[in-house]
């Protein structure tokens, strides 16, 4: 299926771009939903992310034998039972399912438990989080559809481990989950850590469900036996927000966007910041209401270690810049749901740009003249089944048009992206 990409045109010269209201978060929704499943007694949530992955975790929480009730936007877990799989569970592409799900079931599953999904989640790295719970004595058991998790014996009582965590912070943080459903807790230790942002927030919302873990330099103290269950309204998504941001920057306009919490752990809130460095300007209009004000100034100038997701968004706005960019701190992009350092230069060079890949974590871009003429004058642009890759083909296509395959890709995180990116346009 093919999807014409909205350009910057629909809107009478100088208005304002139409307000947005942000999707709930997929790394807080899958957290918040592991969390409440740990704790004892009912969490209810309001405002989570209703999409692929995290109707992923709901259904793998509800296949292990926890009750969950949603009620439009009221979500009720029962949490503290132990889990057990009757059937196998499907995790779609969800890295954060399977990576957070693991320790737990590792250490706690009543029984083996099947886990099957796209080929690509298998594909992803997962040795390092696998090596310290075979330690400990469960076994996984890959095959051409999944793979069957074995659990330990007996569960510890708390957890000691190094962890290699330089491909992904996901893996800390399943085990940090894991650790606080535990007596005594635990204490992870590492030498280096892809996006540490991350591990900041899921400190945070261990906090708001009582575990009062300590993240220090290279280890986290986790305590054990503190979960509570929450009351709560979860925060919009810094990540979803971040293609409407870079399309107030490309086109000159303002935009105003909501529910954000300027206090979010999310490291994808840097993308203000980055934003505001390059000519933009931006102010909070009220507790969770933010306006930003296009255009660029000038090119990007990003170290994205701790939001390597913007790296896409920031390419696709990169190529429309007024100078040259350089987007570093991108080693964990050819990991994610596709090759995004590779797609992304595709991406720069499909909108008319240049672009030098250094290594395996700089992205260098040069603009160049816009593609054209239109329509016809190039083939669609493959996001590679990647949500975050159609996200940036839309920025892209504001100045350059253009068409991409397989739009419905964004479901995985955001399902009525492109009818809010319309929206958001006047279209």
């Amino acid at each position: 299926m093919l999807l014409s990409l909205p350009e910057d045109t629909s809107l009478p010269r100088g208005a304002a771009l139409h307000p947005v209201r942000v999707p709930g978060s997929k790394s807080v929704t899958n957290r918040a939903l592991l969390l409440a499943a740990l704790a004892p007694g009912t969490s209810r949530f309001r405002g989570g992310l209703e999409a692929e992955d995290t109707r992923w975790m709901r259904r793998a929480l509800a296949g292990l034998g926890l009750e969950i009730q949603e009620d439009g936007d009221l979500w009720r877990v029962e949490g503290g039972r132990r889990p057990h799989a009757d059937a196998p569970l499907w995790l779609g592409a969800s890295g954060t399912t399977l990576r957070f799900l693991l320790p737990w079931l590792a250490l706690k599953a009543e029984g083996p438990v099947r886990l099957e999904g796209d080929p690509r989640l298998f594909e992803r790295p997962l040795g390092p989080l696998l090596a310290p719970l075979e330690a400990l004595g469960a076994a996984w058991e890959p095959d051409a559809e999944g793979a069957w998790l074995r659990p330990v014996a007996s569960a510890p009582d708390r957890l000691d481990l190094e962890v290699d965590a330089r491909l992904s912070s996901q893996f800390l943080t399943g085990l940090a989950l894991a650790s606080a459903s535990l007596p005594g807790g635990g204490i992870l230790r590492w030498m280096e850590v892809a996006s540490p942002s991350y591990l900041a927030l899921t400190t945070q919302w261990l906090h708001r469900f009582g575990c009062e873990a300590r993240l220090e330099p290279g280890q986290w103290l986790i305590p054990g036996g503190a979960l509570v269950p929450q009351d709560l309204d979860l925060p919009g998504d810094w990540s979803g927000a971040a293609a409407f941001l870079a399309a107030a920057a490309a086109t000159g306009r303002t935009l105003r966007l909501a529910p954000l919490d300027p206090d979010d752990a999310q490291g994808d809130r840097a993308m203000v910041a980055i934003l505001q460095a390059a000519g933009c300007r931006a102010r909070w209009t009220g507790p969770q209401d933010l306006e930003l004000e296009g255009p660029l100034q000038r090119g990007l100038d990003a170290d994205l270690r701790d939001c390597p997701d913007l790296g896409p968004v920031l390419a696709a706005l990169a190529a429309l810049a007024p100078g040259p960019s350089e987007l570093r701190g991108l080693h964990t992009l050819p990991l994610k749901e596709c090759d995004r350092l590779d797609a992304s230069a595709e991406l720069v060079r499909w909108l008319g740009g240049r672009v030098q890949v250094l290594g395996d974590h700089t992205l260098r871009v040069q603009p160049g003249p816009r593609p054209g003429p239109r329509p016809g004058a190039r083939p669609p642009f493959d996001p590679r089944n990647d949500h975050r890759m159609a996200f940036a083909a839309a920025v892209g296509g504001l100045h350059c048009g253009g068409e991409v395959r397989d739009p419905h890709c964004v479901a995985k995180t955001f399902p009525d992206f492109w009818e809010v990116w319309r929206g958001m346009l006047g279209c």
